[in-house]
């Protein structure tokens, strides 16, 4: 009897520590969501308020130097080329800049790092224009940041309210 009631004990143990296991990991997960979420809006928002090349690098401080994005037409884009395309819009004052809104497909830890999916996308007449994007996170030194991007090409994805990027209907 004794036996059964050690295996017994030893099997809630076991059950509970289980449980507590995938209660901290899904505690996990939403910490980290909400970590590289906030990310995404400071960068935004140091993006909107940069005003000289200081600024700039730090708007783009989620990136990592070695960081590489994936263009439409498949050229690499390196985070040389991103400081660059941030200085041309140190032209425009901030409160004209235009900053693509963001919508968050998912946001999912795999391991060794965060792949976050979202909708980068912006108004053009009656037109919303953007590109689904994939970017990888990554724990680092300096905290999390970006070594990858993937995005397609923009086009148009609603015009004059009807929804254009579906698929058609068979």
């Amino acid at each position: 009897m004794k036996r059964v009631e050690m295996q017994n004990r030893t099997t809630w143990r076991a059950l509970a520590a289980f449980i507590l296991f995938c209660c901290g990991l899904s505690a996990a997960e939403e910490n980290v969501e909400k970590t590289i979420r906030d990310l995404y809006a400071s960068s935004q928002t140091a993006a909107r308020e940069a005003r000289t090349m200081e600024d700039v690098v730090r708007a783009l401080s989620t990136f990592a130097p070695e960081w590489v994005g994936n263009m439409p037409a498949g050229e690499t884009l390196t985070f040389t080329d991103l400081v660059k395309e941030g200085q041309n819009g140190l032209a425009i004052s901030p409160e004209k800049r235009p900053l693509p809104q963001m919508d968050f497909v998912y946001i999912r830890q795999t391991g060794w790092n965060v792949l976050a999916v979202y909708w980068s996308y912006r108004r053009s007449g009656t037109r919303l224009v953007g590109s689904l994007y994939r970017d990888t996170w990554v724990q680092t030194s300096k905290g999390w940041q970006r070594i990858r991007e993937k995005f397609f090409a923009d086009r148009t994805l609603i015009d004059d309210g009807k929804p254009v990027i579906l698929p058609p209907v068979q």
